[in-house]
Protein backbone atom coordinates (compact mmCIF):
# COMPACT_ATOMS: atom_id res chain seq x y z
CA UNK A 1 0.00 0.00 0.00
CA UNK A 2 0.95 3.48 -0.91
CA UNK A 3 2.79 5.68 1.94
CA UNK A 4 1.33 9.33 1.86
CA UNK A 5 3.87 11.37 -0.49
CA UNK A 6 5.16 14.24 2.37
CA UNK A 7 4.96 14.30 5.80
CA UNK A 8 1.28 15.09 7.23
CA UNK A 9 1.87 12.01 9.50
CA UNK A 10 -0.77 13.06 11.63
CA UNK A 11 -4.06 14.40 11.70
CA UNK A 12 -4.49 17.85 11.09
CA UNK A 13 -7.60 19.82 10.57
CA UNK A 14 -6.41 20.84 7.36
CA UNK A 15 -5.99 17.51 6.30
CA UNK A 16 -6.61 16.81 2.53
CA UNK A 17 -5.44 12.61 2.23
CA UNK A 18 -3.40 10.17 3.18
CA UNK A 19 -1.53 11.38 6.35
CA UNK A 20 1.84 13.07 5.48
CA UNK A 21 3.06 16.48 5.27
CA UNK A 22 6.26 17.73 4.12
CA UNK A 23 6.81 21.74 3.98
CA UNK A 24 7.79 23.44 0.55
CA UNK A 25 11.09 24.81 1.64
CA UNK A 26 10.94 28.23 1.30
CA UNK A 27 11.65 31.25 3.82
CA UNK A 28 13.72 33.69 4.54
CA UNK A 29 14.97 34.97 8.00
CA UNK A 30 12.95 36.58 10.36
CA UNK A 31 10.52 38.32 11.23
CA UNK A 32 10.10 42.07 10.45
CA UNK A 33 6.29 41.36 10.03
CA UNK A 34 4.68 41.09 13.57
CA UNK A 35 5.26 43.03 16.13
CA UNK A 36 4.72 41.93 19.74
CA UNK A 37 6.68 38.39 20.47
CA UNK A 38 9.14 39.05 17.31
CA UNK A 39 12.91 38.51 18.26
CA UNK A 40 15.23 41.28 16.66
CA UNK A 41 16.84 39.53 13.40
CA UNK A 42 20.50 38.94 12.92
CA UNK A 43 20.63 38.96 9.29
CA UNK A 44 18.09 41.31 6.98
CA UNK A 45 15.24 39.28 5.94
CA UNK A 46 14.43 38.30 2.27
CA UNK A 47 11.84 40.41 0.61
CA UNK A 48 10.77 38.13 -1.88
CA UNK A 49 9.07 34.57 -2.32
CA UNK A 50 11.86 32.21 -2.27
CA UNK A 51 12.02 29.73 -5.38
CA UNK A 52 14.03 26.84 -5.22
CA UNK A 53 13.93 23.03 -5.81
CA UNK A 54 13.09 20.46 -3.02
CA UNK A 55 13.81 16.72 -2.92
CA UNK A 56 10.40 15.11 -1.91
CA UNK A 57 8.20 15.29 -4.32
CA UNK A 58 10.35 13.10 -6.90
CA UNK A 59 13.09 11.33 -4.54
CA UNK A 60 11.18 11.44 -1.02
CA UNK A 61 13.67 9.63 1.61
CA UNK A 62 16.09 8.20 -1.26
CA UNK A 63 18.46 10.87 -1.34
CA UNK A 64 22.51 11.19 -1.44
CA UNK A 65 25.00 13.50 -2.67
CA UNK A 66 25.36 11.70 -5.74
CA UNK A 67 20.85 12.96 -6.03
CA UNK A 68 21.62 16.74 -5.07
CA UNK A 69 24.40 17.21 -7.02
CA UNK A 70 22.71 15.85 -10.19
CA UNK A 71 20.25 18.20 -9.76
CA UNK A 72 21.85 21.23 -8.63
CA UNK A 73 23.77 20.77 -12.06
CA UNK A 74 20.87 20.83 -13.69
CA UNK A 75 19.33 23.87 -11.93
CA UNK A 76 22.09 25.97 -13.68
CA UNK A 77 22.24 24.09 -17.01
CA UNK A 78 18.59 24.13 -17.27
CA UNK A 79 18.21 28.01 -17.20
CA UNK A 80 16.19 27.55 -13.68
CA UNK A 81 19.27 29.52 -11.63
CA UNK A 82 19.20 32.52 -14.19
CA UNK A 83 15.36 32.14 -13.80
CA UNK A 84 15.40 33.37 -10.17
CA UNK A 85 15.70 29.60 -8.48
CA UNK A 86 18.46 29.49 -6.15
CA UNK A 87 17.44 27.19 -3.20
CA UNK A 88 18.22 23.42 -3.32
CA UNK A 89 16.51 22.13 -0.41
CA UNK A 90 17.54 18.98 0.91
CA UNK A 91 14.57 17.41 2.52
CA UNK A 92 13.46 14.14 5.14
CA UNK A 93 15.70 11.39 4.36
CA UNK A 94 19.51 12.99 4.69
CA UNK A 95 20.02 11.29 8.08
CA UNK A 96 19.73 8.14 8.82
CA UNK A 97 22.06 7.68 12.19
CA UNK A 98 21.30 8.09 15.82
CA UNK A 99 23.21 10.88 17.77
CA UNK A 100 26.31 10.32 19.63
CA UNK A 101 27.08 10.69 23.05
CA UNK A 102 27.03 14.62 23.27
CA UNK A 103 23.21 15.07 21.36
CA UNK A 104 25.02 16.06 18.23
CA UNK A 105 23.66 14.70 14.52
CA UNK A 106 25.83 12.02 13.17
CA UNK A 107 26.11 11.55 9.04
CA UNK A 108 26.09 8.23 7.20
CA UNK A 109 29.42 9.52 5.68
CA UNK A 110 28.32 6.81 2.30
CA UNK A 111 25.68 8.42 1.54
CA UNK A 112 27.48 12.38 2.34
CA UNK A 113 31.10 12.21 1.79
CA UNK A 114 32.73 14.71 3.78
CA UNK A 115 29.80 15.22 5.52
CA UNK A 116 26.70 18.15 5.03
CA UNK A 117 29.29 20.50 4.94
CA UNK A 118 30.79 18.94 1.45
CA UNK A 119 27.35 18.77 0.10
CA UNK A 120 26.59 22.53 1.15
CA UNK A 121 30.11 23.71 -0.39
CA UNK A 122 29.12 21.70 -3.81
CA UNK A 123 25.72 23.42 -3.94
CA UNK A 124 27.84 27.04 -3.21
CA UNK A 125 30.03 26.34 -5.81
CA UNK A 126 26.86 26.50 -8.42
CA UNK A 127 25.98 29.56 -7.14
CA UNK A 128 22.95 28.07 -5.15
CA UNK A 129 21.84 28.15 -2.26
CA UNK A 130 21.13 24.67 0.79
CA UNK A 131 18.40 24.15 2.34
CA UNK A 132 17.89 21.61 5.02
CA UNK A 133 15.25 19.65 6.75
CA UNK A 134 14.31 18.89 10.56
CA UNK A 135 11.28 18.47 12.58
CA UNK A 136 9.74 20.86 15.38
CA UNK A 137 9.44 17.68 17.55
CA UNK A 138 11.89 14.49 19.27
CA UNK A 139 10.99 12.44 16.48
CA UNK A 140 11.10 13.25 12.73
CA UNK A 141 8.68 12.38 10.15
CA UNK A 142 10.61 9.21 9.10
CA UNK A 143 10.67 7.90 12.26
CA UNK A 144 6.67 7.55 12.57
CA UNK A 145 5.74 6.91 8.70
CA UNK A 146 9.05 5.18 6.67
CA UNK A 147 9.77 6.45 3.58
CA UNK A 148 12.20 3.72 2.52
CA UNK A 149 15.29 4.38 5.01
CA UNK A 150 15.79 3.62 8.49
CA UNK A 151 14.26 5.92 10.88
CA UNK A 152 16.30 6.58 14.63
CA UNK A 153 14.72 7.97 17.36
CA UNK A 154 16.07 11.46 18.46
CA UNK A 155 15.98 12.63 14.68
CA UNK A 156 14.08 15.73 15.60
CA UNK A 157 15.41 18.98 16.71
CA UNK A 158 13.10 18.75 20.22
CA UNK A 159 15.43 19.22 23.21
CA UNK A 160 18.22 20.14 20.68
CA UNK A 161 17.15 23.80 19.10
CA UNK A 162 20.23 25.86 20.30
CA UNK A 163 22.27 22.80 19.05
CA UNK A 164 21.29 21.41 15.98
CA UNK A 165 20.44 24.91 14.93
CA UNK A 166 23.62 26.36 15.47
CA UNK A 167 25.18 23.15 13.25
CA UNK A 168 23.04 23.51 10.58
CA UNK A 169 24.41 27.31 10.09
CA UNK A 170 28.27 25.68 10.79
CA UNK A 171 27.51 23.04 7.74
CA UNK A 172 26.37 26.19 5.80
CA UNK A 173 22.94 25.56 5.15
CA UNK A 174 21.03 29.03 4.32
CA UNK A 175 17.61 27.84 5.03
CA UNK A 176 15.89 25.55 6.83
CA UNK A 177 12.56 23.81 6.60
CA UNK A 178 10.94 22.67 10.20
CA UNK A 179 8.19 19.93 10.09
CA UNK A 180 5.56 18.95 12.72
CA UNK A 181 4.99 15.33 12.56
CA UNK A 182 7.10 14.83 16.32
CA UNK A 183 4.92 17.93 17.24
CA UNK A 184 1.73 17.03 16.34
CA UNK A 185 2.66 13.55 17.83
CA UNK A 186 3.95 14.83 21.43
CA UNK A 187 1.02 17.94 21.22
CA UNK A 188 3.56 20.14 21.53
CA UNK A 189 2.38 23.85 21.48
CA UNK A 190 3.17 24.85 17.74
CA UNK A 191 3.34 28.34 18.55
CA UNK A 192 5.64 28.25 21.39
CA UNK A 193 7.60 25.19 19.39
CA UNK A 194 8.14 27.70 16.60
CA UNK A 195 9.21 30.58 18.34
CA UNK A 196 11.54 28.78 20.61
CA UNK A 197 13.11 27.54 17.10
CA UNK A 198 13.13 30.95 15.70
CA UNK A 199 14.95 32.30 18.47
CA UNK A 200 17.41 29.23 18.49
CA UNK A 201 18.27 30.61 14.65
CA UNK A 202 18.55 34.24 15.74
CA UNK A 203 21.59 32.77 17.82
CA UNK A 204 22.74 30.66 15.48
CA UNK A 205 22.99 33.82 13.06
CA UNK A 206 24.87 35.62 15.72
CA UNK A 207 27.29 33.16 16.32
CA UNK A 208 28.04 32.16 12.83
CA UNK A 209 27.18 35.35 10.94
CA UNK A 210 25.03 33.14 8.25
CA UNK A 211 21.43 33.99 8.18
CA UNK A 212 18.79 31.19 7.40
CA UNK A 213 15.51 31.49 5.87
CA UNK A 214 12.96 29.67 8.61
CA UNK A 215 10.21 28.08 7.12
CA UNK A 216 7.22 26.80 9.30
CA UNK A 217 5.87 23.71 8.38
CA UNK A 218 2.97 23.10 10.31
CA UNK A 219 0.32 22.61 7.89
CA UNK A 220 -1.99 25.30 8.93
CA UNK A 221 -3.83 23.35 11.99
CA UNK A 222 -2.73 25.87 14.28
CA UNK A 223 -3.45 28.81 11.88
CA UNK A 224 0.03 29.56 11.64
CA UNK A 225 -1.06 32.79 9.50
CA UNK A 226 -2.11 34.67 12.47
CA UNK A 227 1.43 34.06 14.51
CA UNK A 228 4.44 33.02 11.69
CA UNK A 229 4.52 36.26 10.37
CA UNK A 230 6.38 37.42 14.07
CA UNK A 231 9.02 34.53 13.44
CA UNK A 232 9.39 33.21 10.06
CA UNK A 233 9.44 33.91 6.66
CA UNK A 234 6.94 31.42 5.12
CA UNK A 235 4.39 29.03 6.64
CA UNK A 236 2.07 25.87 5.37
CA UNK A 237 -1.10 26.85 5.42
CA UNK A 238 -2.57 23.14 4.29
CA UNK A 239 -1.70 19.52 3.83
CA UNK A 240 0.61 18.31 1.36
CA UNK A 241 -0.18 18.83 -2.21
CA UNK A 242 0.86 15.31 -3.01
CA UNK A 243 0.74 12.04 -1.50
CA UNK A 244 2.78 8.99 -1.68
CA UNK A 245 2.06 6.91 -4.35
CA UNK A 246 -0.29 9.52 -6.00
CA UNK A 247 -0.08 11.29 -9.05
CA UNK A 248 -0.31 14.98 -9.01
CA UNK A 249 -4.54 16.14 -9.38
CA UNK A 250 -5.61 19.56 -10.30
CA UNK A 251 -8.26 19.28 -6.99
CA UNK A 252 -5.42 18.70 -4.76
CA UNK A 253 -3.77 22.44 -6.56
CA UNK A 254 -7.21 24.11 -5.97
CA UNK A 255 -7.43 23.29 -2.15
CA UNK A 256 -4.19 23.97 -1.20
CA UNK A 257 -4.57 27.76 -2.96
CA UNK A 258 -7.49 28.27 -1.50
CA UNK A 259 -6.50 27.10 1.84
CA UNK A 260 -3.52 29.85 1.51
CA UNK A 261 -6.09 33.13 1.36
CA UNK A 262 -4.59 34.86 4.24
CA UNK A 263 -3.81 37.86 2.01
CA UNK A 264 -3.19 40.13 5.68
CA UNK A 265 -0.89 38.06 6.69
CA UNK A 266 1.59 38.61 3.72
CA UNK A 267 4.23 41.28 3.38
CA UNK A 268 7.60 41.13 1.78
CA UNK A 269 10.16 38.85 3.43
CA UNK A 270 6.86 36.65 5.11
CA UNK A 271 4.35 34.60 2.92
CA UNK A 272 1.94 31.60 2.93
CA UNK A 273 3.07 28.48 1.23
CA UNK A 274 0.62 26.74 -0.22
CA UNK A 275 3.17 23.72 -0.55
CA UNK A 276 5.89 22.67 -3.42
CA UNK A 277 5.54 22.79 -6.94
CA UNK A 278 4.07 19.50 -8.69
CA UNK A 279 4.50 21.44 -12.40
CA UNK A 280 6.15 18.69 -14.54
CA UNK A 281 5.51 15.93 -12.10
CA UNK A 282 4.23 13.28 -14.14
CA UNK A 283 0.14 12.52 -14.73
CA UNK A 284 -0.06 16.55 -15.04
CA UNK A 285 -0.45 18.13 -18.60
CA UNK A 286 1.25 21.17 -19.92
CA UNK A 287 -1.74 23.20 -19.79
CA UNK A 288 -2.88 22.31 -15.92
CA UNK A 289 1.22 23.12 -14.83
CA UNK A 290 0.46 26.74 -16.37
CA UNK A 291 -3.03 27.09 -14.40
CA UNK A 292 -0.93 25.63 -11.35
CA UNK A 293 1.88 28.34 -11.75
CA UNK A 294 -0.66 30.84 -12.49
CA UNK A 295 -2.45 30.18 -8.86
CA UNK A 296 0.86 30.31 -7.43
CA UNK A 297 1.92 33.68 -9.21
CA UNK A 298 -0.90 35.46 -8.23
CA UNK A 299 -0.58 34.21 -4.46
CA UNK A 300 2.85 35.75 -4.49
CA UNK A 301 3.74 32.39 -2.88
CA UNK A 302 6.89 30.57 -2.77
CA UNK A 303 8.14 28.94 -5.94
CA UNK A 304 9.87 25.52 -4.93
CA UNK A 305 10.03 23.16 -7.66
CA UNK A 306 9.52 19.41 -7.37
CA UNK A 307 10.18 17.93 -10.28
CA UNK A 308 13.60 16.20 -11.65
CA UNK A 309 15.16 19.41 -13.15
CA UNK A 310 17.71 16.42 -14.72
CA UNK A 311 15.00 14.89 -16.82
CA UNK A 312 12.08 17.45 -17.56
CA UNK A 313 10.83 18.41 -20.96
CA UNK A 314 11.05 21.42 -23.24
CA UNK A 315 7.66 22.49 -21.69
CA UNK A 316 8.36 22.41 -18.58
CA UNK A 317 11.21 23.94 -18.39
CA UNK A 318 9.61 26.94 -20.89
CA UNK A 319 6.69 26.94 -18.06
CA UNK A 320 9.15 26.95 -14.86
CA UNK A 321 11.61 29.90 -16.46
CA UNK A 322 8.93 32.24 -18.24
CA UNK A 323 9.93 35.75 -17.08
CA UNK A 324 6.55 37.08 -16.88
CA UNK A 325 5.04 34.77 -14.93
CA UNK A 326 8.00 34.55 -12.31
CA UNK A 327 7.52 38.24 -12.30
CA UNK A 328 4.39 38.42 -11.19
CA UNK A 329 4.88 36.40 -8.57
CA UNK A 330 8.19 38.07 -7.37
CA UNK A 331 6.76 41.82 -7.41
CA UNK A 332 8.51 43.78 -4.57
CA UNK A 333 4.96 44.58 -3.23
CA UNK A 334 4.67 41.14 -1.39
CA UNK A 335 0.86 41.59 -2.26
CA UNK A 336 -1.05 38.37 -2.23
CA UNK A 337 -4.00 38.08 -5.08
CA UNK A 338 -7.63 38.14 -3.48
CA UNK A 339 -10.84 36.74 -5.47
CA UNK A 340 -12.61 40.37 -6.56
CA UNK A 341 -15.32 38.53 -8.71
CA UNK A 342 -17.55 35.38 -9.49
CA UNK A 343 -20.02 36.64 -11.86
CA UNK A 344 -21.34 32.84 -12.38
CA UNK A 345 -20.18 29.56 -10.05
CA UNK A 346 -16.66 28.19 -10.34
CA UNK A 347 -15.79 31.54 -12.89
CA UNK A 348 -13.73 33.18 -10.51
CA UNK A 349 -11.16 36.79 -10.90
CA UNK A 350 -8.56 37.19 -8.92
CA UNK A 351 -6.21 40.43 -8.77
CA UNK A 352 -2.82 40.83 -7.27
CA UNK A 353 -1.79 44.73 -7.38
CA UNK A 354 1.32 45.12 -8.52
CA UNK A 355 4.36 48.06 -8.39
CA UNK A 356 4.20 50.79 -10.56
CA UNK A 357 1.45 53.31 -11.54
CA UNK A 358 -1.75 51.30 -12.15
CA UNK A 359 -0.53 47.82 -12.76
CA UNK A 360 -2.16 44.38 -12.01
CA UNK A 361 -2.06 41.26 -12.21
CA UNK A 362 -5.07 38.83 -13.24
CA UNK A 363 -5.92 35.16 -12.87
CA UNK A 364 -9.71 34.21 -15.18
CA UNK A 365 -10.07 30.62 -13.31
CA UNK A 366 -12.55 28.28 -14.69
CA UNK A 367 -13.92 25.53 -12.30
CA UNK A 368 -16.12 24.29 -14.32
CA UNK A 369 -16.50 21.31 -16.44
CA UNK A 370 -16.80 23.10 -19.52
CA UNK A 371 -15.46 25.90 -21.29
CA UNK A 372 -16.48 29.59 -20.14
CA UNK A 373 -16.19 33.63 -21.01
CA UNK A 374 -14.93 35.07 -17.84
CA UNK A 375 -14.50 38.72 -17.94
CA UNK A 376 -12.18 41.00 -15.66
CA UNK A 377 -13.84 44.50 -15.40
CA UNK A 378 -11.65 47.24 -14.37
CA UNK A 379 -14.03 48.75 -11.51
CA UNK A 380 -13.07 45.16 -9.67
CA UNK A 381 -9.64 45.85 -10.12
CA UNK A 382 -9.61 49.71 -9.13
CA UNK A 383 -8.72 51.08 -12.25
CA UNK A 384 -10.14 53.96 -13.88
CA UNK A 385 -10.08 54.62 -17.66
CA UNK A 386 -8.88 51.94 -20.17
CA UNK A 387 -6.52 49.58 -19.91
CA UNK A 388 -4.18 47.29 -22.09
CA UNK A 389 -4.27 43.84 -21.42
CA UNK A 390 -1.05 41.16 -22.24
CA UNK A 391 -1.78 37.29 -22.34
CA UNK A 392 1.13 36.23 -19.67
CA UNK A 393 1.82 32.53 -21.32
CA UNK A 394 1.32 33.22 -24.91
CA UNK A 395 3.45 36.17 -24.58
CA UNK A 396 1.03 38.55 -26.55
CA UNK A 397 -0.73 42.06 -26.23
CA UNK A 398 -4.04 41.85 -26.27
CA UNK A 399 -4.91 45.23 -26.74
CA UNK A 400 -6.88 48.25 -25.12
CA UNK A 401 -9.82 48.38 -23.74
CA UNK A 402 -12.74 50.46 -21.93
CA UNK A 403 -13.64 49.18 -19.38
CA UNK A 404 -13.03 45.10 -19.26
CA UNK A 405 -11.70 42.24 -20.79
CA UNK A 406 -13.18 38.59 -21.59
CA UNK A 407 -11.84 35.78 -23.02
CA UNK A 408 -12.70 32.30 -23.44
CA UNK A 409 -11.11 29.36 -20.35
CA UNK A 410 -11.03 25.88 -20.71
CA UNK A 411 -12.59 23.63 -18.22
CA UNK A 412 -10.30 23.48 -15.62
CA UNK A 413 -8.00 26.03 -16.34
CA UNK A 414 -6.64 29.66 -15.86
CA UNK A 415 -5.71 32.91 -18.05
CA UNK A 416 -3.03 34.83 -16.38
CA UNK A 417 -2.89 38.60 -17.28
CA UNK A 418 -1.23 41.87 -17.01
CA UNK A 419 -3.70 44.47 -17.08
CA UNK A 420 -1.91 48.67 -16.80
CA UNK A 421 -4.82 51.07 -16.56
CA UNK A 422 -4.95 54.58 -15.28
CA UNK A 423 -4.99 54.44 -11.33
CA UNK A 424 -2.38 52.91 -9.45
CA UNK A 425 -3.42 53.57 -6.45
CA UNK A 426 -5.17 50.75 -3.88
CA UNK A 427 -8.02 51.34 -1.64
CA UNK A 428 -7.00 52.37 2.18
CA UNK A 429 -8.01 49.75 4.61
CA UNK A 430 -9.23 50.76 8.39
CA UNK A 431 -11.46 50.47 11.24
CA UNK A 432 -15.43 51.00 10.60
CA UNK A 433 -16.04 52.47 14.10
CA UNK A 434 -19.58 52.78 15.44
CA UNK A 435 -20.56 56.43 15.95
CA UNK A 436 -22.78 55.46 19.44
CA UNK A 437 -20.62 52.94 20.70
CA UNK A 438 -17.07 53.82 19.78
CA UNK A 439 -15.96 50.55 18.73
CA UNK A 440 -15.17 48.70 15.86
CA UNK A 441 -16.49 46.41 13.08
CA UNK A 442 -15.06 43.18 14.30
CA UNK A 443 -14.87 39.78 13.14
CA UNK A 444 -15.48 37.30 16.30
CA UNK A 445 -11.99 35.88 17.00
CA UNK A 446 -10.24 36.36 14.13
CA UNK A 447 -12.02 33.42 12.50
CA UNK A 448 -12.04 33.55 8.73
CA UNK A 449 -15.29 31.13 8.22
CA UNK A 450 -18.08 32.08 6.18
CA UNK A 451 -21.22 32.83 7.71
CA UNK A 452 -19.53 34.22 11.16
CA UNK A 453 -21.59 37.24 12.06
CA UNK A 454 -19.80 40.53 12.71
CA UNK A 455 -20.01 42.22 16.02
CA UNK A 456 -18.99 45.36 18.06
CA UNK A 457 -15.53 44.95 19.81
CA UNK A 458 -13.09 47.78 21.18
CA UNK A 459 -10.94 48.47 18.74
CA UNK A 460 -7.66 47.41 18.66
CA UNK A 461 -6.52 47.04 14.80
CA UNK A 462 -6.55 43.65 14.21
CA UNK A 463 -7.05 41.92 10.69
CA UNK A 464 -10.58 40.84 11.38
CA UNK A 465 -10.97 44.79 11.95
CA UNK A 466 -9.13 46.21 9.10
CA UNK A 467 -11.80 46.57 6.39
CA UNK A 468 -11.37 47.81 2.78
CA UNK A 469 -13.40 49.09 0.04
CA UNK A 470 -13.36 48.03 -3.16
CA UNK A 471 -14.04 50.22 -5.95
CA UNK A 472 -16.87 47.54 -6.79
CA UNK A 473 -18.22 49.06 -2.99
CA UNK A 474 -17.24 46.20 -1.39
CA UNK A 475 -16.49 46.17 2.23
CA UNK A 476 -13.70 43.26 2.40
CA UNK A 477 -11.31 42.10 5.49
CA UNK A 478 -8.50 39.54 5.29
CA UNK A 479 -8.06 40.16 1.56
CA UNK A 480 -10.45 37.49 0.32
CA UNK A 481 -14.25 37.69 2.82
CA UNK A 482 -16.70 40.26 2.08
CA UNK A 483 -19.23 42.08 4.23
CA UNK A 484 -22.12 39.88 3.70
CA UNK A 485 -25.91 40.65 3.99
CA UNK A 486 -26.85 36.66 4.98
CA UNK A 487 -28.35 34.32 2.51
CA UNK A 488 -29.14 37.47 0.39
CA UNK A 489 -31.61 38.94 3.25
CA UNK A 490 -33.88 42.00 2.45
CA UNK A 491 -36.01 41.47 5.78
CA UNK A 492 -34.64 43.47 9.16
CA UNK A 493 -32.56 41.41 11.48
CA UNK A 494 -30.82 40.22 8.66
CA UNK A 495 -27.42 39.04 10.09
CA UNK A 496 -24.36 40.62 8.80
CA UNK A 497 -21.61 38.34 8.43
CA UNK A 498 -18.32 37.43 6.65
CA UNK A 499 -18.42 35.37 3.44
CA UNK A 500 -16.19 34.85 0.26
CA UNK A 501 -16.41 37.65 -2.19
CA UNK A 502 -18.56 37.04 -5.10
CA UNK A 503 -19.50 40.67 -6.29
CA UNK A 504 -23.15 39.37 -5.53
CA UNK A 505 -25.14 43.05 -4.57
CA UNK A 506 -25.64 41.66 -1.40
CA UNK A 507 -21.96 42.55 -0.86
CA UNK A 508 -22.33 45.75 -2.38
CA UNK A 509 -22.43 48.79 0.39
CA UNK A 510 -23.00 52.50 0.10
CA UNK A 511 -21.54 54.52 2.40
CA UNK A 512 -23.05 58.09 2.57
CA UNK A 513 -22.08 61.27 3.54
CA UNK A 514 -23.99 60.75 6.88
CA UNK A 515 -22.28 58.15 8.02
CA UNK A 516 -24.53 55.21 7.22
CA UNK A 517 -23.55 51.93 5.29
CA UNK A 518 -26.35 51.01 3.48
CA UNK A 519 -27.02 47.30 1.82
CA UNK A 520 -27.15 47.98 -2.38
CA UNK A 521 -29.87 45.14 -2.72
CA UNK A 522 -31.93 45.32 0.68
CA UNK A 523 -31.38 49.64 1.44
CA UNK A 524 -31.31 48.54 5.06
CA UNK A 525 -28.69 50.16 7.41
CA UNK A 526 -25.94 48.35 8.84
CA UNK A 527 -27.08 48.62 12.27
CA UNK A 528 -25.92 47.64 16.12
CA UNK A 529 -28.26 45.21 17.17
CA UNK A 530 -30.93 47.08 20.13
CA UNK A 531 -28.66 50.03 20.19
CA UNK A 532 -26.62 48.52 21.87
CA UNK A 533 -22.92 49.02 22.75
CA UNK A 534 -21.32 46.53 24.84
CA UNK A 535 -18.68 44.42 23.30
CA UNK A 536 -20.27 41.74 21.18
CA UNK A 537 -22.93 43.15 20.34
CA UNK A 538 -24.20 41.49 17.13
CA UNK A 539 -24.54 43.71 13.92
CA UNK A 540 -27.78 43.58 11.69
CA UNK A 541 -29.33 45.07 8.76
CA UNK A 542 -32.31 47.30 9.95
CA UNK A 543 -34.86 49.63 8.10
CA UNK A 544 -32.48 53.17 7.88
CA UNK A 545 -33.61 55.63 10.93
CA UNK A 546 -30.81 57.73 10.96
CA UNK A 547 -30.18 57.00 14.69
CA UNK A 548 -26.26 57.14 15.84
CA UNK A 549 -26.53 52.90 16.11
CA UNK A 550 -26.55 52.92 12.43
CA UNK A 551 -23.84 55.71 12.10
CA UNK A 552 -20.22 54.75 11.09
CA UNK A 553 -16.67 56.07 10.02
CA UNK A 554 -15.23 53.66 7.59
CA UNK A 555 -11.80 53.82 5.58
CA UNK A 556 -11.59 55.90 2.31
CA UNK A 557 -12.20 54.41 -0.79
Amino acid sequence: MGVPLSHEHVASPRRLGPLWTICALVAAFFSLATPSSAAPSAAAPITKPPMGWNSWNSFAGTIDHTVIEQQADAIVASGMKDAGYEYVNIDDGWWTGARDSGGNITVDTAKWPGGMSAITAYIHSKGLKAGIYTDAGRNGCGYYYPTGHPAYPGTGAEGHYDQDFLQFSRWGFDYVKVDWCGGSVEKLDARASYTAISDAITRATAQTGRPMVFSVCEWGGNQPWNWAPGIANLWRTSGDIIYWGERPAMSRVLANFDAAQHASAQSPGHYNDPDMLVAGLSGFSDAQNRTHLSLWAISGAPLIAGNKPSDMSAATRAALTNREMIAVDQDPLGRQGTKVAEDASGLQVYQKVLSGTGRRAVVLLNRTGSAATITARWSSLGLTGSATVRDVWAGADRGTFASSYATSVPAGEAVLLTVTGGDGTPPAGGAITGKQSGRCLDVPNGTSANGTQLQLQDCQGTPGQTWTRTASRQLTVYGTKCLDASNQGTANGTPVVIWDCNGQANQQWTVTANGTITGVQSNLCLDANGQGTANGTKVILWSCNGQPNQQWTAPAA
